[in-house]
């Protein structure tokens, strides 16, 4: 296992959560009343999991107290922004739960917590100027882009009808084509700085394959909804994967 485990988990389960809300954003969910509550639930869940890596990174949890009282550490600026985006969910958790759906206005500006989270995980790797892997401009497009794949491609487990809705399909297609590239121009520079490419590959191979059968499911050759479910799976195992590579250059 790789010593920055804890950091891949925070990076890739909070990053999956930042990615769905703010695609959640252009795409709605949770259009049934019943189960409006159930989306900001699940990113809930999947944020504070991911959290509990940033404590376990610093070796001992307390440590993180001292951290958040030094603002310009970049562990403690990701804290801040889970926080802030944990905070919108919560929100749209109870609303949803009483009212049956959130405001609107509530989504976009958790849209943009998310992305601000985003953003500054990759920032934050990008800073580490004593890595050189890391501290390069394919560190943001790394993130931003993997986040909002496989973030968007999550969406169908929560509304269906975005199966057959083709501007979906087509926007969820070309982020995950787009974080193959991302992907590729990282793999590039990492061969660039004699650091191990390998997971890199594979994981763009991955999304590479979400993409496809995203773009098979607008056109209707294949069954929409089973394509759409099979392209979360691969753009997952892909970014979780091409990140997992990412961590593992810190042992260079």
């Amino acid at each position: 296992m790789i010593s920055e485990f804890p950091l891949f988990l925070f990076t890739t389960l909070a990053g999956l959560a930042a990615g769905a809300y703010a695609a959640s954003a252009v795409f709605p969910v949770g259009k049934d009343a019943k189960k409006a509550w159930l989306f900001p639930l699940v990113c809930g869940i999947l944020l504070a999991v991911g959290l509990v890596g940033l404590p376990l990174h610093l070796g001992r949890p307390e440590r993180m107290l001292i951290a958040l009282t030094q603002p310009g550490a970049m562990i403690a600026q990701e804290a801040y922004w889970s926080m802030g985006l944990g905070v919108i969910l919560i929100i749209d958790l109870v609303v949803s739960k009483v009212k049956g759906s959130a405001p609107r206005a509530l989504h976009i500006v958790g849209a943009v917590a998310a992305l601000g989270l985003t953003f500054v995980m990759a920032n934050a790797y990008f800073m580490s100027v004593g890595i050189p892997a890391w501290a390069s401009w394919q560190t943001f497009p790394l993130f931003i882009l993997g986040n909002l794949a496989m973030g968007a491609a999550l969406l169908v487990l929560f509304e269906a009808k975005l199966t057959e809705d083709g501007t979906y399909l087509t926007a969820s297609a070309a982020l995950s084509a787009l974080a193959v590239v991302a992907i590729v121009l990282e793999a590039v520079h990492f061969a660039g700085v004699g650091a191990n490419m390998v997971l890199l590959v594979i994981g763009a191979a991955a999304v590479a394959a979400a993409a496809v059968l995203q773009f098979m499911a607008k056109s209707g050759k294949v069954p929409a909804a089973t394509a759409a479910k099979a392209a979360l799976a691969c753009a997952f195992v892909g970014i979780a994967l091409a990140r997992y590579g990412f961590y593992a250059a810190y042992a260079l």
